[in-house]
């Protein structure tokens, strides 16, 4: 069930994380995909899909999703900056 936070304006899902821990763990995910690009881009971590090197679309993969989590963040800090 969806309710507001007392006194804050946000909903929230009851026993979920505050908006702090979803941040931080936005955070850790985001620098999980760091690590992984960077593997890929030195060549240390390679996908092979048919016989074929993938890694070059895991590298974009990876890009958007560290996009994404960049946008995430940033829109959380600035919801809670408001």
């Amino acid at each position: 069930m969806t309710s507001m936070a007392a006194g804050k304006g946000t909903p929230y899902h009851r026993g979920m994380e505050t908006q702090a821990e979803i941040r931080e763990r936005w955070t850790y995910l985001r620098d999980l995909l760091i690590s992984q690009l960077e593997r890929f881009e030195s060549g240390a971590m390679q996908i092979h899909a048919a016989g074929l090197d993938v890694s070059p679309d895991a590298i974009v993969m990876l890009k958007r999703h560290i996009k994404e989590f960049d946008e995430l963040i940033s829109h959380s800090l600035r919801r809670d900056d408001a």
